[in-house]
C-alpha cells in the first residue's frame, strides 16, 4: 500500500509539473515551433538536469550496479565519462547546435540536417525522410527494452504484472508529453533528476556510513584484485586502456542521438552555457557514485547468483522499507525520463519529419498533428515491445544507438568544420549504416568500438568530398550565408 501511495503522489506530481509547461506553452503561443523545442525557453538549470536525467537513465542504478558487481571500479569511470561529454558538448557544442537550427529552420535533429546543407528541394526531402524514418526505426528498437526494463521494476514494485506496470507508465508519460511536449520532458526531468541526486546521495550515505570508501576498495582487492584493479576494459574492450574508448563514444552519443541533442536546440537563446556546466559537473559527480551499491553487494555477499540484482539486493537488505520503496520510486523516474525523451522524439519524427518531407509542406504546422502522434507512438511502442521476441534485444538495440551515431556524425559534428551539400550528407549516411551494419555483422568487435569506427568511416567520407567539392577548401568561394 505505501508503494501505491507514493507511486500516485508522484504521479500526480509530474502530470501538475506538465501543466505548467502546458500553461507556459499558450503564453508564448501554442504552435509547433514551441512544442517541439520547448519555445526555446529551456535555461541553464533545467538543461542541465534534463541531460544529466535522459543520459544517464535507469541504467546507472540497475545495470550499471550489476556491471560494477562483475567488473569492477572500470564501470563507475564509464559511468564518469557520460558526466564529461554532456558538459563539454554544453560548454562547446551546444551553441552551434542551436544556431544552426535556428538559422536554417529546423525544429528536429533530423530537419536541421536536411535544411543545414545546399541542394534541390527533392534531395532535402528525401534526407529528411531518411534521417527522420532512421530515427524512428532505431529509437523503436531502442525502447523496447527501455519499456521491458521499467515495466519489469515497476512490477515488483507495485506487484502487479510486467505488462500493466509498463503500460501504467507509458500512460502517464504520454499525459505529460501530450501537455507540453519538449518542454513538459523537461521540466519532469528536472523533477527526476532531482530524485535521481538524492537517491544517489541516500546510497553512498548508507554505503560510507557502514565501511569508508578506502577500506571497501581494500577488502574488495582481497577478494578480488581484478576489480579493484582491472587488467583489461572488459566490458568495453579487451585491453587495459579501451575503456577511453568512452570518451570519444559518450561525445558521439550526446551529439547525434536525437532524443538528447534536440534539448540544445530548445536552450534559450542568450543561455549562459557555462552556468549549466556548473550542474552538471556536481550532478554528474554525484550519480557516477551510484554503482558503488555493486561494489559495497559484492563486498557483503561475493557469490550472488544474479549480478543483475545487486541493486535490488542492496535496497532490500540494507536500507529501510520505506528508504527503499523512495529509491525505486528514484529509479522508475531515472527511467521514465529516457522513455518520455525517446517518445518525444519517436512522435516528432512521424508527425514532423516523415509527415512534411512527404506531403511537401513548408513552414510549422499546427501543434495537434504533433500531440496526437505522442499517443499513437505510445501504443506502438507498448506492442512493439510485447510482441518483439527476446532473443538478441541487447544486439539489436546496441544496432539501433550504433546506426543512428553512424549516420549522424558527419553531418551534425563534422559540419562544424567544413561545408557541405546535401548529396555528401546522403551519402555519409548510407556509407555510416553500411559500415556499422558490416562490423557488427562481419567483425568481432566490442559494442563501443563498432559505432566508433562506423562513425569514423562516415566523418572520412562526409569530409573528404566535402573538400573536394569545396575546390580543396573547409567552405566554397561561392558560400551565401545566411544570418540569424
Amino acid at each position: 500500500m505505501l508503494n501505491w501511495i507514493v507511486f500516485i503522489i508522484a504521479a500526480i506530481a509530474l502530470i501538475s509539473i506538465s501543466s505548467i509547461s502546458r500553461a507556459k506553452l499558450k503564453k508564448l503561443k501554442d504552435n509547433e515551433e514551441n512544442f517541439l523545442l520547448g519555445g526555446r525557453s529551456i535555461g541553464p538549470f533545467v538543461g542541465a538536469m534534463t541531460l544529466m536525467a535522459a543520459g544517464y537513465s535507469g541504467w546507472i542504478f540497475i545495470g550499471s550496479s550489476g556491471t560494477t558487481y562483475v567488473y569492477g571500479t572500470i564501470e563507475i569511470l564509464a559511468q564518469f565519462f557520460f558526466a564529461l561529454a554532456i558538459t563539454f558538448v554544453t560548454l562547446f557544442f551546444s551553441g552551434f547546435l542551436r544556431k544552426r537550427a535556428e538559422e536554417y529552420g529546423g525544429l528536429t535533429i533530423p530537419e536541421s540536417i536536411s535544411a543545414s546543407h545546399d541542394g534541390s528541394q527533392t534531395q532535402k526531402r528525401i534526407v529528411h525522410f531518411l534521417a527522420g524514418a532512421a530515427t524512428f526505426v532505431f529509437l523503436s528498437i531502442f525502447i523496447i527494452g527501455q519499456v521491458r526494463a521499467v515495466g519489469y521494476v515497476a512490477s515488483q514494485w507495485l506487484n502487479i504484472s510486467e505488462e500493466l506496470a509498463a503500460i501504467l507508465l507509458i500512460f502517464i508519460i504520454m499525459i505529460f508529453t501530450m501537455q507540453g511536449g519538449l518542454l513538459a520532458i523537461a521540466f519532469t526531468d528536472s523533477f527526476m533528476a532531482v530524485g535521481m541526486v538524492i537517491g544517489a546521495l541516500i546510497i553512498f550515505g548508507t554505503i560510507i556510513s557502514d565501511v569508508s570508501f578506502v577500506e571497501l576498495l581494500k577488502s574488495v582487492d582481497k577478494i578480488n584484485p581484478e576489480l579493484v584493479n582491472p587488467t583489461t576494459s572488459t566490458p568495453y574492450g579487451k585491453s587495459r586502456y579501451g575503456i577511453y574508448l568512452m570518451l570519444p563514444y559518450t561525445f558521439l552519443f550526446t551529439t547525434t542521438l536525437p532524443y538528447i541533442s534536440i534539448k540544445f536546440l530548445g536552450f534559450k537563446r542568450d543561455i549562459k552555457t557555462h552556468v549549466a556546466a556548473l550542474y552538471t559537473i556536481p550532478v554528474g559527480i554525484i550519480l557516477t557514485t551510484i554503482p558503488l551499491a555493486g561494489l559495497y553487494v559484492f563486498y557483503k555477499q561475493p557469490n550472488l547468483a544474479n549480478p543483475d540484482t545487486a541493486m535490488p539486493v542492496f535496497l532490500n537488505t540494507y536500507l529501510h522499507p520505506t528508504v527503499s520503496s523512495i529509491i525505486t520510486l528514484f529509479i522508475l523516474f531515472a527511467m521514465l525520463s529516457t522513455i518520455g525523451a525517446v517518445i518525444q522524439s519517436l512522435s516528432a519524427s512521424l508527425s514532423h519529419d516523415m509527415y512534411m518531407s512527404i506531403t511537401n509542406k513548408k513552414g510549422a504546422k499546427n501543434p495537434l498533428i504533433d500531440r496526437l502522434a505522442v499517443p499513437v507512438v505510445a501504443v506502438f511502442a507498448i506492442c512493439l515491445t510485447f510482441l518483439a521476441p527476446d532473443g538478441l534485444l541487447g544486439q539489436i538495440a546496441i544496432i539501433g544507438t550504433g546506426g543512428l551515431i553512424s549516420m549522424f556524425v558527419g553531418p551534425i559534428v563534422v559540419s562544424a568544420l567544413i561545408k557541405s551539400n546535401i548529396t555528401i550528407c546522403l551519402i555519409s549516411m548510407i556509407v555510416g549504416l553500411a559500415s556499422n551494419l558490416i562490423f557488427t555483422f562481419g567483425t568481432n568487435l566490442g559494442w563501443v568500438e563498432i559505432p566508433i569506427l562506423a562513425a569514423a568511416c562516415n566523418s572520412l567520407v562526409y569530409f573528404v568530398l566535402s573538400f573536394i567539392s569545396n575546390g580543396y577548401k573547409l567552405k566554397p568561394d561561392n558560400l551565401k550565408t545566411k544570418s540569424i
